[in-house]
């Protein structure tokens, strides 16, 4: 497997800086999916998404997967970083602070946290439009006119459970990421704690106090997180059992029924 290319966008999204004059500011790049993006923060808001694909959200406390076509809303000041798990275009679509904003351009209150949703046609396309043109492109009235329905957008979008808590404490921390890098319900703490240099009764310890769930639980959680990215791509749930590395689509159908209370079919709206 070769190697991840790590690329520091600090300097580029200084660039980028959104203003009082120019509220919102899209920056489109393709990326392979070797390409980790480097924890770094901004005083600005940000909306992350791709057009194919899933995108890998990390910030310190969480991790969100990102299928193609929605996106994850990041507040300032929140130290995040980013991997494409295919190759894509990335779009990274800074907002203005509320402090700077005009107060008919406002994101919305309760986003205080990381926040997943699914991009409508509409904001995907005026999004695409800023991307491809400079703010000086358009005449003013006119890139206010897209900004203004781009938080409209924004203010209508409906909040999606695509995230993972993680734990702050290191060594469980790290365990955590190596799970997350290959997900599979197959996997055992155990063994995680046999390639992480922390004892078992330890790591059991640490799951309990650090996030109030056994490693089971939480394993189950980011199952059912990557299948929810799964399932946003339309993905047939047999194939999707498969893909999360169940031995038979009933087996899964199990876990998500014992979880949720209703079958795969329901809970992910088919």
């Amino acid at each position: 497997m070769s190697k991840s290319r790590v690329r520091d966008v600090r300097q580029e999204a200084e660039r980028f800086k959104p203003s009082a004059d120019k509220p919102i500011r899209v920056k489109a790049r393709s990326m392979s999916f070797s390409v980790d993006v480097t924890p770094h923060h901004h005083t600005w808001g940000q909306l992350v998404f791709s057009d194919a694909g899933i995108t890998k959200v990390s910030t310190s406390d969480s991790t969100h997967l990102v299928p193609p076509n929605h996106g994850l809303w990041i507040p300032p000041n929140m130290e995040h970083a980013a991997t494409l798990l295919e190759h894509a275009k990335l779009f990274s679509v800074y907002l203005i602070s509320r402090e700077e904003a005009d107060s008919e351009l406002m994101s919305p209150e309760v986003w205080n946290t990381c926040q997943a949703f699914e991009v409508s046609p509409l904001l995907h396309e005026l999004i695409v439009k800023l991307s491809e043109n400079t703010e000086e492109d358009f005449i003013n009235k006119e890139y206010l006119a897209i900004c203004t329905l781009i938080w409209g957008e924004l203010r209508r979008a409906r909040p999606l459970s695509l995230g993972v808590v993680l734990p702050k404490e290191k060594r469980l921390k790290t365990l955590c990421h190596t799970f997350l890098d290959s997900p599979s319900p197959s996997i055992s703490l155990k063994s995680l704690c046999q390639h992480s240099g922390v004892s078992l009764s330890t790591a059991s310890r640490l799951f309990q106090n650090q996030l109030g769930i056994s490693f089971s639980q939480w394993r189950q959680q980011v199952i059912l997180a990557n299948a929810l990215a799964l399932a946003a791509q339309k993905m047939p749930i047999n194939q999707m059992a498969y893909e999360l590395g169940y031995s038979s689509p009933s087996i899964f159908s199990a876990m998500v029924t014992r979880m949720m209370g209703v079958p795969p079919k329901v809970f992910f709206k088919y």
